[in-house]
């Protein structure tokens, strides 16, 4: 074929040293800075009998007509193959461009530049070959061409580089030996011996020669090393993949942080509280409410050291067999232990058989150093105990008492009381006695009513009947304390600094610095952290009852820290909350994470929710450590009072608590997390939509017992009536009716006008026809029948029938219900309903169906009151009995 009708290429090969892998790029570039002409490449025809050779540079001229220095054969040999061998040049040519299309170039438009068109005698075989320019020599050697680059001046190919044979003809002149295969990679491997054994067998393939397995040996502590490390950051990954689901989340950080998303709150538990009394003979000094805490009893506290100790006294015996309780009251911050308080007796009237029934929420109390003024030749009754010269009460509104029953009824014997037989109430009034006078009437709220019978004297059982006096007494000296003792952890280290930059300003100018603190994790030494609710100063006026019943999501750790300046010695107090989402970029505030291992990990904002510690600044944390159900000891466990600062002689003081510590609380689990947090959003309600909604938000209101609620259709919108009832009475105040009003604004839907109204009270009619029993008085069981059918109490702390607080909402009247209540009556044989109907209004078969149904905003009433008719009437008709 000849060069100007060559046909399309069997293969195209590189170039460059005598080796197909030498870089071509790098060759042009060495060429062209030498000044010298180097091969590119070559092709090979589709008859495979020439070979073209394409230059960096001009094509060299060949030999013939006016060019007798020209290229001839002898300047162009082709060496190499394994079958075919001994290739001969036949002839040279120069293709020109405009000779037409370029070998192996389809595009018209950029022909192929020029080329050398090698003739052979025969095709070559599949393996590799060699094609040389040079000139021969006279002892058969080979030099470069004149010219030319004596590293380029050869190119390797292959006369089947594309031939269709299905054989890779393509072989590199003076290739190496192929590589042995990479060994399979162990995807699998996990920990540290499947990653060490992964890259010793990596090392074994690309490197046989090594050999050493010794331990000692640097390659193996190099290989160890790695894989220590790939084990860590396998088991970082593995860590961050499980803890970003709350399903497959272990650690309790991050179940935390989860749940907080969906506004669910990880609690931490509470610590618990008691009421503690202190009994002594004569008044104490006074002393800060900070510098005094109580512990429990324990084996190595010796009887002979007292129940006053010193921190000091305290610190010599063995730690960790006692309890500490500390004050909590904020308005008690000095504390006078009064003798006149350690045992108060109460009055009964003279009467030989007296007691404050259930639901009492008043009592009269006796002075004895004012009855002892009145009656200074006199000796002081029984029923009222010991005399100890003591100075008056000294009682007032806010103050608690413990009201104990200190000797069995039966017997007088102190041994028989009755341990369930003490409550603690807050005065809410304290009247003084008259001039001359010694008894103090007292009053509580009716939240701390009693919630038994209150013995203060009877008479022994027959044929004894002595009298017993003196069988309860009310204990002042009463303070609130929960569980928890105070500690504090040394300064730590100044916060890090992370980055300063600064500006170049004026010469002999300062250079403003900006410092960024790193972040700052402190993890407090000792734990567990104790969590509770604050008893806010204005506090002091709320029920005894109120004061146990908690709220652990509510209680924030007891954490007192602060930051101090070193530089200028101004230290800055910090806050502890519940989460860091409501805070500014200015509040000083931190968040307590408790993890697995119960010790507290404070965190901090980042300057946008929260500030962030500042560079430099020195920490310092006190706190309290106590927490959860280990400190809800039992009834007159808490025996010792220890002071900080100061120290007592003379007195003899006894603390204890009569009631048990309550509301210790353990924190909550993270599977119990798992299983509420998800479904958290169905029992918070956030919107009122429905008429049951606006009921039940409108029934979280202080002081309603119950609230119904209706959407009624008003022509062009709908309005929700609620109608309110309160706690101990059919007449809401209008404050109540306002707050309630307030409370329910930001709930209401939009296109919902809202009206809370008082409840549609409905008077019922009712009438009975009892027999009594022959040897009861029919006056007695009439009285006892109107108690248990009334409006008001019936004794013993019980409520009537009719009373507010037993009666709410589409709460109708049963037939049987009524007989039921006073057949219960003792003396009552049988009873018959005989009208049972709203009153002022015709029967409507309310006998017949056994009930008297009324609305869902409707309550029944029956006062059975003189001075109001139209409130409900009770009628009995007694027969029989005396």
């Amino acid at each position: 074929m000849s060069a100007g009708t060559a046909g399309t290429p069997c293969g195209v090969v590189c170039t460059g040293g005598g080796c197909c892998g030498t870089d071509v790029t790098r060759a042009a570039a060495y060429a062209n800075r030498a000044q010298r002409n180097a091969i590119d490449y070559v092709e090979v025809s589709e008859d495979q009998l020439t070979v073209y050779v394409y230059f960096m540079g001009a094509v060299p001229a060949v030999a013939g007509g006016s060019e007798p220095d020209g290229l001839r054969s002898a300047n162009v040999r082709v060496t190499g193959g394994d079958a075919v061998t001994g290739i001969v040049v036949t002839g040279l040519a120069v293709l020109e461009s405009d000779d037409g299309a370029a070998p192996g170039d389809d595009s018209e438009d950029d022909p192929a530049g020029t080329a050398l068109a090698v003739t052979v005698d025969r095709r070559g075989d599949f393996s590799s070959y060699t094609l040389s320019l040079g000139v021969p020599g006279q002892d058969g050697g080979w030099a470069a061409l004149p010219g030319f680059d004596p590293a380029f001046s050869a190119a390797c190919f292959s006369f089947k580089a594309a031939c269709p044979t299905g054989i890779d003809c393509v072989q590199p002149c003076d290739a190496p030996a192929p590589a042995p295969p990479d060994p399979s990679i162990d995807y699998l491997a996990k920990d540290y011996e499947s990653f060490r054994t992964l890259l010793l067998d990596r090392l074994a393939t690309t490197m046989p020669g090594w050999q050493e397995r010794h331990a000692a040996d640097v390659g193996i502590a190099l290989v160890e090393a790695m894989a220590y490390a790939a084990d860590e950051l396998s088991y970082y990954q593995d860590a961050v993949g499980t803890e970003a689901y709350l399903r497959t989340a272990r650690r309790r950080i991050s179940v935390r942080r989860h749940v907080r998303l969906v506004d669910y709150y990880l609690h931490e538990g509470l610590n618990a509280r008691a009421w503690l009394t202190v009994w002594t003979d004569r008044d104490t000094p006074p002393v800060d409410a900070a510098d005094v805490y109580f512990i429990t009893g324990f084996p190595e506290l010796s009887a002979s050291l007292g129940t006053v100790l010193t921190d000091h006294l305290l610190a010599q015996l063995p730690t960790g067999g006692y309890t500490v309780f500390e004050p909590v009251d904020p308005a008690a911050t000095v504390l006078v232990f009064r003798a006149a308080h350690s045992e108060i007796a109460l009055d009964t009237g003279g009467e030989p058989e007296c007691a404050l029934p259930r639901g009492s929420t008043r009592a009269t109390l006796v002075d004895k150093a004012l009855w002892r003024q009145a009656n200074p030749e006199s000796e002081l009754p029984a029923r009222w105990g010991t005399d100890i010269p003591v100075q008056p009460l000294v009682l007032a509104v806010g103050d608690v008492l413990v009201l104990e029953e200190v000797r069995g009824p039966a017997t007088g014997d102190s041994a028989d009381a009755d341990p369930r037989h003490r409550q603690a109430v807050r005065l809410t009034a304290v009247t003084p006695p008259a001039d001359g006078g010694w008894l103090v009437d007292v009053a509580w709220d009716s939240a701390d009513a009693l919630t038994f019978t209150l013995c203060l004297s009877t008479r022994t059982p027959a044929p004894g009947c002595l009298p017993v006096e003196g069988i309860s007494v009310a204990r002042g000296n009463v303070l609130l304390v929960d569980h928890g003792q105070r500690v504090a952890d040394p300064p730590w280290d100044p916060v890090p600094t992370l980055t300063v930059a600064g500006e170049c300003s004026c010469e002999d100018a300062a250079v403003e610095e900006t410092r960024t603190a790193a972040a700052l994790t402190p993890t407090l030494a000792r734990g567990p952290l104790t969590h509770t609710e604050a008893v806010l100063p204005g506090a002091s006026a709320c029920p005894a009852a109120d004061f146990l019943v908690r709220d652990p999501r509510q209680a924030l750790p007891v954490v007192e820290l602060s930051f101090t300046d070193p530089a200028t010695g101004v230290a800055t107090l910090w806050e502890p909350r519940r989460t860091l989402l409501d805070s500014g970029p200015l509040d000083r505030v931190f968040v307590a994470e408790i993890d697995d291992d119960g010790r507290a990990r404070l965190r901090f904002g980042d300057g946008a929710l929260g500030k962030q510690p500042a560079a430099g600044l020195v920490g310092t944390a006190r706190y309290r450590v106590g927490n959860g159900t280990v400190g809800k000891v039992g009834r007159d466990s808490i025996a010792f009072m220890v002071l900080r600062n100061a120290a007592w002689s003379g007195a003899n003081v006894r603390p204890r608590n009569p009631l048990p510590a309550a509301g210790g609380l353990d924190p909550e689990t993270v599977a119990e997390a798992r299983l509420l947090a998800p479904d958290e959003f169905r029992r918070s309600l956030l919107r009122a939509i429905t008429a049951d909604d606006y009921a039940t938000l409108a029934g979280t209101q202080p002081g309603l017992q119950r609230a119904a609620a209706q959407l009624a259709w008003t022509g062009s919108w709908y309005e929700a009536r609620v109608g309110i009832d309160p706690w101990g009475s059919e007449q809401p105040a209008a404050q109540l009716l306002a707050a309630t009003r307030t409370g329910l604004a930001p709930y209401r839907r939009m296109g919902h006008d809202l009206a809370v109204t008082v409840a549609d009270y409905v008077p019922v009619d009712v009438e009975l026809s009892v027999c009594v029993l022959a040897h009861y008085v029919r006056g007695d069981v009439r009285g006892r029948l109107l108690r248990v059918l009334g409006s008001g109490t019936a004794g013993s702390g019980t409520l009537g029938f009719f009373h507010p607080d037993r009666l709410t909402f589409g709460g109708g009247v049963y037939v049987s219900a009524l007989v039921a209540a006073a057949q219960a009556v003792p003396g009552v044989e049988s009873v018959v309903v005989t009208r049972l109907q709203r009153q002022g209004q015709d029967p409507n078969q309310e006998l017949e169906n056994g009930v008297l149904t009324v609305g869902p905003l409707e309550i029944v009433r029956l006062d059975n009151s003189p001075d109001f008719p139209d409130h409900g009437r009770l009628t009995l008709t007694l027969g029989g009995g005396l």
